[in-house]
C-alpha cells in the first residue's frame, strides 16, 4: 500500500498555499452538524480459536452517551474505511485524515488535502480546506470526503474504541454518518517477546523470541537458532490485522532446525493479533486459529 506522509503532503502544498483562487487547489465546502459521541472498550478472549472479522462493520454511536472528544483522542492518523455507508474497500491509495494541533492533512484517495481545524467538545469546524485537483476515475468517494469536511461547517464528532481499534465518526446533526475513519491499535505489540508455544507445542527456550517495531514497520528476532528480520504491514481493511513479510534468516547449523521450521512457518501464516493478558498476546491465521503465544520478556520488563 502506497503510503502518503505528512511530511510529503506538507510538502506538496507548500506551493499550492491555502487560497481557493490557485489554479491547482480548489477549497473544499460542505453542510452543518452538531455533537455526540461515545467510547466502549472490548477485550478480547483468549483461546485456540477466535474471532477475526474482515470487514470494518463498527457500532454506531449512542446519543445518549455525548462526552467531548479531547484533542489527545483525535491526533494521529487514521484510515477512512466507510463513506456514506458505503465500505470503502482496500487500495493502494487509502484515504486519510491526519490532525496535528490544530491542522489537518490527508487524502482523499486522489488528492492531498490540507487545512486547519478547531474542536469544542464533540464538534469539530474545519477551515481553509484545499486539495490538489488529480482527476482519479475511480475515486467515486473523494467528493463525499471533501464535503464531510467542508470549510466553516461545524461536525458532530465521535471516537469509538472497539478491541485493537478505535474509530473516528463525522456526522451530520441528525445523526447520519458522513464518513467512518479507522485507527489500529496495535501498540499493544511493541517490544521484545519470549515465544512460548508454536502450534500448541509449549516452547522453552530463552534465545526464542520477536521484537516488533510497529512504527517503523520491522519485526525481528531469533528462532532459538538463526536471526531473522521482516516488514510488517497492518491492513486497514481487517480488524486486528498484522501481516510479516519479506522475511530475511541467517542460514547457521544447529539442532534446533524442526522448532526454527515451525517458527517461520508460523510468522508467515500470522493474519492478526490479539492480546492475551497483560504481558501475553497471540498470533493467528485467516481462520482465527492460534499460531503462536508470545509472554513479554522479562529482561524488557526489568529494563522498563
Amino acid at each position: 500500500m502506497k503510503t502518503i506522509h505528512i511530511y510529503l503532503a506538507a510538502a506538496a502544498l507548500l506551493a499550492l498555499g491555502a487560497c481557493t483562487t490557485s489554479q491547482n487547489a480548489t477549497r473544499v465546502s460542505g453542510a452543518a452538524g452538531t455533537a455526540s459521541t461515545t467510547d466502549k472498550t472490548s477485550t478480547p478472549q483468549a483461546g485456540k480459536t477466535h474471532k477475526n472479522p474482515t470487514a470494518a462493520k463498527p457500532a454506531k454511536p449512542s446519543k445518549n452517551q455525548a462526552a467531548a472528544v479531547t484533542g489527545e483522542q483525535l491526533a494521529g492518523e487514521w484510515t477512512i474505511v466507510d463513506v456514506n455507508g458505503t465500505a470503502v474497500g482496500e487500495r493502494e491509495e487509502m484515504p486519510y485524515l491526519n490532525f496535528d494541533n490544530g491542522r489537518l492533512y490527508g487524502n482523499n484517495g486522489c488528492n492531498i488535502l490540507n487545512g486547519s481545524y478547531t474542536l469544542a467538545g464533540s464538534t469539530i469546524t474545519f477551515s481553509k480546506v484545499a486539495s490538489t485537483m488529480r482527476f482519479c476515475p475511480d475515486a467515486d468517494f473523494e467528493h463525499a470526503i471533501n464535503v464531510a469536511i467542508g470549510d466553516g461547517t461545524p461536525r458532530t464528532v465521535a471516537i469509538e474504541k472497539i478491541g485493537h481499534e478505535s474509530y473516528l465518526y463525522l456526522m451530520e446533526s441528525n445523526g447520519h454518518k458522513l464518513l467512518t475513519a479507522r485507527r489500529h491499535n496495535m501498540g499493544f505489540l511493541n517490544g521484545q517477546w519470549q515465544v512460548t508455544s508454536i502450534d500448541g507445542q509449549a516452547i522453552d527456550d530463552e534465545e526464542c523470541n520477536i521484537f516488533f517495531d510497529i512504527a517503523e514497520g520491522k519485526v525481528h528476532g531469533n528462532t532459538g537458532c538463526n536471526y531473522f528480520n521482516g516488514d510488517i504491514y497492518i491492513s486497514p481493511e481487517r480488524t486486528n490485522a498484522i501481516k510479516l513479510s519479506n522475511m530475511g534468516v541467517t542460514r547457521m547449523a544447529c539442532p534446533k532446525t524442526a522448532q526454527e521450521t515451525a517458527m517461520l512457518v508460523a510468522l508467515e501464516q500470522t493474519a492478526s493479533a490479539i492480546q492475551g493478558g497483560t504481558d501475553t498476546a497471540m498470533l493467528l491465521d485467516e481462520s482465527g486459529a492460534q499460531l503462536m503465544t508470545l509472554k513479554r520478556s522479562t529482561q524488557q520488563n526489568s529494563q522498563e
